[in-house]
C-alpha cells in the first residue's frame, strides 16, 4: 500500500489582523471589557501569552503587506479596498501547541472580533490572506467551512480569457483547458500539508472544490483522531489512497445538509506529495483518463456538483 509520510510540527502559529482608523494603545484593556461572548474567559486567560499575543502596529513597523489582503466574496470588495489602505492596525498572534487547535486558533480569532466590533474595524486572516466576513460570531464548536481553508472558487471561464468549449457542446471539452488550480490555505495551523488539485478544466471547477473541501474534511478529522492518541513522533504517515463518503462533505459545513433517494457511494482520491508541506489530491491510481474525465464522469457523489451556503451562524452554547 502507498503511503506519505508529512513532518507534523509540536506547534503552530496563526495571525489575525484588523484595520481600523483609530486603534488604541491598550489592546489587552479594550479585551478585557469587551462584552462577554463564547470565548470571552478563554481570552482573559490567555492574554500576554504565547497564547494569545496583542500588538498595534501601523506602516512604519509592519513586516506584512496589507495590500496582499483580498476578498473572497464580492460584496467584500469595498471593505477588502479599504483595509489595503489602512495604517493603524491592531495584530493578532496565537503561538499554540498543535493539540491545543482548533480552540487555540478560535480564541485568536475571536478576540480579532472583538476587537474589529469595539473599534468597527475590518478583520483580516493573514494566513489564508483573505477578509473575514463582518460581523462573525465565532462558534463555540468547531466548523471548516467558516473560513478557515481560503478556498473560493475561481472566476469562471479563467475571467474570460479562456475559450474552450463547454463539455456538453463538444467531447473535447471535458479536456478542452487546465486553467484551474485550487490550493488550501489554512490546514498548516492544524499541523497538516495544504491541498491542491490542479490542471482542472474551467468547468469542472466547483467539482473540484467540493472535492478539496472534502479532502481538507476528512484529513483534518483522522489528523485530530491521531493527536488524540498522544504520538511522540515529529511525523506521520497516512495511507496514499483515501476513502471519502457523502458524510465527509457534509461534515465540511457541519451537517447533512441535502436529501438523497439513494445514498450515493463513496469514492476515493488519490494524494501525492509535492513538498513536505503540500499535497496533490488527484483521481485514483488505477483510473484511466484525466483528473477532468474524472471530475465530469459518474465517479464522484451528486452533491459535489452542487453550490452550498454555509449554514447561519445562530446563537450557540458557551465554550467550554
Amino acid at each position: 500500500m502507498s503511503t506519505i509520510t508529512f513532518p507534523v510540527p509540536s506547534t503552530t502559529t496563526s495571525r489575525f489582523a484588523v484595520a481600523g482608523t483609530s486603534i488604541p494603545g491598550d489592546l489587552a484593556d479594550l479585551l478585557y471589557e469587551s462584552p462577554a461572548g463564547p470565548y470571552h474567559a478563554h481570552i482573559a486567560g490567555r492574554l500576554g501569552s504565547p497564547q494569545l499575543q496583542v500588538t498595534r502596529e501601523d506602516l512604519t513597523c509592519l513586516r506584512w503587506d496589507p495590500g496582499q489582503i483580498t476578498a473572497s466574496r464580492p460584496e467584500d470588495r469595498q471593505a477588502a479596498r479599504a483595509f489595503n489602505d489602512a495604517t493603524e492596525f491592531a495584530v493578532v498572534t496565537a503561538f499554540a501547541p498543535i493539540t491545543d487547535q482548533p480552540r487555540g486558533v478560535q480564541v485568536a480569532r475571536a478576540a480579532a472580533q472583538a476587537i474589529a466590533d469595539a473599534v468597527g474595524g475590518i478583520t483580516a486572516d493573514l494566513i489564508t490572506g483573505h477578509l473575514l466576513t463582518p460581523s462573525t460570531t465565532e462558534r463555540a464548536h468547531f466548523v471548516l467551512a467558516d473560513q478557515w481553508l481560503g478556498d473560493v472558487l475561481p472566476p469562471f471561464r479563467a475571467n474570460g480569457r479562456c475559450t474552450a468549449a463547454e463539455p456538453g457542446l463538444d467531447p473535447e471539452g471535458v479536456n478542452g483547458c487546465a486553467c484551474v488550480r485550487l490550493r488550501t490555505r489554512g490546514l498548516r495551523r492544524f499541523g497538516l500539508p495544504e491541498l491542491q488539485i490542479g490542471e482542472v478544466a474551467c468547468p469542472h471547477d466547483l467539482a473540484a472544490l467540493n472535492v478539496l473541501r472534502t479532502t481538507a474534511r476528512r484529513l483534518l478529522t483522522d489528523h485530530w483522531s491521531w493527536l488524540a492518541t498522544g504520538p511522540a513522533a515529529g511525523a506521520r504517515t497516512i495511507a496514499a489512497a483515501l476513502h471519502l463518503g457523502h458524510g465527509d462533505f457534509d461534515g465540511f459545513w457541519d451537517g447533512a445538509r441535502r436529501v438523497h433517494l439513494t445514498p450515493p457511494a463513496p469514492f476515493q482520491v488519490h494524494l501525492c506529495p509535492l513538498t513536505s508541506r503540500l499535497l496533490a489530491v488527484g483521481p485514483p491510481a488505477d483510473f484511466d483518463g484525466t483528473v477532468n474525465d474524472w471530475l465530469w464522469g459518474d465517479t464522484l457523489p451528486l452533491g459535489m456538483y452542487d453550490v452550498p451556503r454555509p449554514p447561519a451562524a445562530a446563537p450557540h452554547p458557551a465554550a467550554a
